[in-house]
């Protein structure tokens, strides 16, 4: 399996900030229903369709895996393309209606008798996260066709990471509808459904309008010796750290916020906490990005990354300490994830880089799928774990958990995040002391904004 080698078509300087903008709006409609799903879709199984909590924790992770195996395929088709920026526009126009089908069938349709609900879940949910996964693909790869210094990188990734707050902030909101057994079902349910997957089509289709122009045809050249595909990833140790560090973190992470739907139903006993815990979560993410912005611009990358770790694992133990502490527990997590979050993207970019000055050749696609791959398998396997716990405290969804089960549903919650921070930690900081991908210089002065690179297709 062979790369084809990059052009000289067309050279990216930073791109104008109403296309930044433009761009990075498919996060909001992207973490709409990315954020819905994790969130609501194993509580609307369990609570609305009757499925035990073990099942619905396979589903979810067999969803995610599926999501997670379809890109690499779909990166390397991509990475093929002559005009990989057009490519990618075309993508999300076409793609982006086709999601919000089995996403609106989930949430809103009556459910099937009881013999076809597993086989009618499981099919509803591969066919949107293959559609789903098409759009992310080229969303994620769009970002490194509109990136120039490093600096432009980790802007882009913080006006990404700021919709998606603003995404998760739409989902705290309409939390009620999903959790409160008296608006299930209701004109409230619908008119979120319907808002989410119109401004999951509309935002894509901005993003697709606001990149690059489509590359014209570039002149031939001699033809370079191909770069197996094998030899850039494991000879990219920055790339090959970023894929341990995000399967680590995506696999503990997101079962924080996935279970605020339970503890709000069985162990706080008010349906209206998990809007107040989501809408903490989300707006300490998006005050604290600023912060994260400007601090990456002053120290390293992996510097930062690991202070934000360090919340997060403070947050989790302060959540743990009870009802006291757990909102100021959510807003710490949420002001470490911040950072997490948006760091992870910004040093793909500076991976992508690397394996070029390495090889000579440029990939995008193919490492945004990889990565793509690692973060969806962990949150899939992170599902069924949380589907366990579940099991295993004793949740039935028809009474509240008693004392020990509400212990065993909050340790859950709180312990798999602090694994995660831990286990990052120790990958950043093998990673900063291996001396690869070490940034000695800070994001946003690494390259003067006049140096542009070259880009293919």
């Amino acid at each position: 399996m062979a790369c084809s080698t990059p052009d000289n078509a067309s050279a990216a300087a930073p791109p104008a900030t109403a296309r930044m903008l433009g761009y990075a709006s498919g996060n909001f409609g992207k973490n709409l229903l990315a954020s819905t799903m994790d969130v609501f879709l194993m509580f609307t199984l369990t609570e609305y369709w009757g499925i035990s909590p073990l099942a619905a924790g396979l589903i979810v992770m067999l969803g995610l895996v599926w999501d997670g195996l379809c890109n690499p395929l779909l990166g390397r088709l991509l990475d093929r393309a002559t005009d990989r920026a057009g490519l990618y526009r075309r993508l999300l126009v076409l793609a982006a209606p086709v999601v919000t089908i089995p996403f609106t069938i989930l949430f809103l349709l009556p459910t099937p008798q009881p013999a076809f609900i597993i086989p009618w879940a499981i099919s509803l949910v591969l066919v949107f996260r293959t559609a789903y996964a098409t759009c992310d693909v080229a969303h994620n790869a769009l970002m490194m066709r509109m990136t120039g210094p490093r600096g432009a990188a980790t802007t882009l990734s913080a006006l990404r990471y700021m919709f998606s707050c603003l995404g998760a902030l739409a989902v705290a909101g309409s939390a009620p509808a999903f959790v409160d057994p008296a608006l299930a079902g209701g004109h409230r349910l619908i008119a979120t459904t319907a808002c989410a997957a119109l401004a999951y089509v509309a935002t894509l289709w901005l993003a697709a309008a606001s990149g690059p122009a489509a590359a014209q045809a570039p002149p031939r050249t001699p033809a370079k010796p191909q770069t197996p595909l094998r030899v850039w990833i494991l000879g990219n140790r920055p790339f090959c750290a970023l894929l341990v560090f995000g399967f680590a973190q995506a696999l503990t992470l997101p079962v924080f916020a996935r279970s605020f739907a339970y503890i709000g139903k069985g162990v706080i006993h008010d349906p209206d906490w998990t809007a107040r815990a989501l809408t903490t979560l989300a707006l300490s993410q998006l005050v604290m990005l600023p912060v994260w912005v400007g601090a990456s611009r002053r120290a390293s990358q992996h510097r930062m990354l690991a202070v934000a770790l360090i919340l997060v694992a403070v947050g989790s133990a302060v959540f743990a300490t009870g009802p006291r502490g757990m909102m100021a527990g959510i807003a710490l997590f949420g002001a470490g994830n911040a950072g997490v979050q948006m760091m992870i993207w910004a040093l793909l970019a500076d991976a992508i880089d690397h394996g070029e000055r390495r090889t000579g050749v440029r990939l995008e696609a193919v490492p945004v799928a990889l990565l793509l791959l690692t973060l969806k398998l962990g949150g899939g396997i992170g599902g069924a774990l949380f589907g366990q716990g579940l099991a295993l405290a004793g949740w039935t969804g028809t009474a509240p958990l008693n004392e020990t089960g509400g212990g065993q549903l909050l340790a859950v919650a709180w312990a798999m995040p602090v694994a995660g921070a831990v286990i990052g930690i120790a990958v950043v900081v093998l990673q900063s002391h291996s001396g690869a991908g070490r940034s000695t210089v800070p994001a946003a002065r690494s390259l003067p904004n006049s140096v542009s690179r070259s880009r293919a297709g």
